[in-house]
């Protein structure tokens, strides 16, 4: 048995003592993953066993808490969010479900109705994959509706972005602007005019002129989307948006309003000044910590700029759009582990997945040495000789499954048969490779429920396909969520303390209104969290 004394005070405040029992109690733990019964005092878990063993260690103080065969688990952790954006995108003009251009159109044109003249117009989630003929927009679309305010849609991927007139001329894109490095301006090849469309680094023309946020702003709209997480069972993110947002989250946790767990990423151009500073990662409290340096090597399946070994299908001469070189990404990795930062870098493409492998094994001495664990985030399209390489060289596989509710088509009619290397779940994890959950959000939604729907199932939302999309690389519903629970923890070096309920860790835990383990794949989606316990606060508590 597992037993910890702890007191009824902490720091002079009642805190809550609680006792779980009734249900499928799953701690994710490798020495006892199931067990009977659950204790917590304020923080921290006391207790977790059996029923007997569990009531050696409470008294009558204790809320007990019938779970009513209902499952518990530790609460999930969204490996990869941007959380700036996911809160901004909770008021701009959403675009995703949209039929077409002209729906895009019609929704800004309503947007434009209530904005003040000149203001910029905002919004995301448009996917011409999803439309019919799948061919890209142009701005007269959103000039027909548009004239005085600029517009920007980023697309479902990020990864694209749509914008009229007025945006481009207050970006300065004319017919002379050259391609940025690792991006492209659409351009019609007739008249040699900006279409609308900017490709990967190209929409950082457009998005360095709309103007930010203040702090007090995103640290109010962030504080909203806490509030979402909540909702969903999130108890902690890796946040992958940079300097703004962490500012932002630096005033919530300074004024007590931070209530989520948060490893915070650096950005590729502040690598210099969090060197300058000292800071590496695992900086920080339990609240808000220095992370990884998060950089790109190439686009995405959405946008057809995920680097690839071989050409897409039915689009000879396009390999896809390698974001920053090998050579730049393995100087900037060097510097980082150096320094005691550790790397996650964006790679969608089996080219570009090759290559991060190759350079996280040139300095795989040095980041033994510094304790450094690194991640590729997405790892969605493998060739099959990268998969044992994951396990080999200690690389954290930070993946999102819900991209497949949509993704299956798509990689269907770009990747053709390389589709069965496309999210190898079940490969990956075979091989000994660490798996790390989350959602990608805004991208998709960041509800674990619908994660751990897809890696189980490997369906869309239909249903379809009937025996699973390459069903051979599905995973157990417990796997699944190790992956957006310890395995998350283990990705951010949190071990210790989150991500497992064993005796001492954070009584971080999340309730689902049934018992997930064994409901058959297809209801999965029918299950709702119930409550949602931070530090052994109730964050969000519904029927319990």
């Amino acid at each position: 048995m597992e037993y910890v004394v702890s007191c009824a005070r902490l720091g002079g405040t009642v805190v809550g003592r609680y006792l779980f029992t009734g249900g499928k109690i799953y701690t994710a733990s490798g020495r006892r993953p199931f067990c009977q019964a659950i204790a917590c005092v304020g923080r921290r878990v006391i207790a977790v066993g059996s029923e007997p063993e569990v009531a050696m260690s409470v008294d009558d103080s204790f809320e007990k808490i019938d779970l009513a065969g209902r499952a518990l688990v530790p609460a999930f952790t969204d490996s990869h969010i941007h959380l700036m954006h996911y809160a901004l995108s909770l008021t701009n003009v959403e675009l995703d479900g949209s039929s077409g251009p002209e729906e895009v159109a019609a929704r800004v044109g309503r947007a434009v109705e209530g904005a003040r003249p000149g203001s910029w117009i905002v919004g995301q989630g448009w996917n011409k994959n999803a439309w019919p003929g799948g061919g890209l927009p142009d701005r007269s679309y959103l000039d027909a509706v548009s004239q005085r305010n600029p517009v920007a849609l980023f697309s479902k991927d990020l990864h694209s972005l749509w914008v009229n007139t007025a945006a481009l001329r207050l970006a300065g894109v004319g017919l002379d602007t050259p391609n940025p490095e690792g991006g492209e301006i659409e351009r019609d090849e007739d008249t040699r005019q900006a279409t609308g469309i900017m490709k990967e680094s190209a929409t950082a023309l457009v998005s360095r002129v709309i103007p930010e946020p203040s702090c007090d702003a995103l640290a109010a709209a962030m504080e909203n989307a806490q509030s979402e997480l909540h909702r969903l069972g999130i108890g902690a993110i890796h946040n992958m948006d940079g300097a703004s947002s962490f500012e932002a989250l630096q005033l919530l946790r300074s004024t007590g309003r931070l209530k989520l767990r948060v490893t915070q990423s650096i950005a590729k151009e502040n690598l210099d000044d969090a060197i300058d500073l000292g800071l590496a990662s695992g900086f920080g409290d339990d609240w808000l910590r220095v992370g990884p340096l998060k950089a790109f090597a190439d686009g995405a399946l959405g946008s057809q700029t995920a680097h690839l070994l071989r050409a897409y299908e039915g689009n000879s001469g396009n390999t896809g759009i390698a974001v920053a070189s090998k050579e730049e990404i393995a100087e900037l990795v060097g510097k980082a582990v150096l320094a005691g930062i550790s790397c996650a870098i964006h790679a969608i493409g089996d080219r570009a997945n090759r290559d991060v492998l190759d350079i996280f094994e040139s300095v795989k001495a040095e980041s033994a040495q510094r304790r450094l664990r690194h991640r590729i985030e997405h790892a969605q399209l493998l060739h099959p000789e990268e998969v044992r390489r994951f396990a080999d060289l200690g690389v954290v596989a930070s993946m999102q499954p819900v991209h497949i509710l949509t993704d299956i088509p798509v990689a269907e009619r770009h990747w053709g048969r390389r589709s069965r290397w496309a999210y190898a779940f079940r490969s990956l994890s075979k091989s000994g490779a660490m798996l790390a959950f989350g959602s990608d959000a805004p991208v998709e939604t960041p509800d674990p429920i619908r994660g751990i729907y897809a890696a189980v199932a490997r369906r869309q939302l239909d249903g379809a396909p009937d025996s699973g999309w390459y069903p051979e690389e599905r995973l157990t519903v417990e796997e699944t969520i190790r992956a957006y629970t310890a395995g998350a923890a283990m990705a951010s070096a949190d071990e210790l303390t989150r991500g497992a309920l064993t005796c001492g860790s954070f009584a971080d835990m999340t309730i689902l209104s049934r018992d997930v383990f064994s409901t058959p794949a297809a209801e999965i989606l029918d299950t709702r969290v119930t409550a949602t316990i931070i530090g052994g606060q109730f964050m969000f508590r519904e029927g319990i």
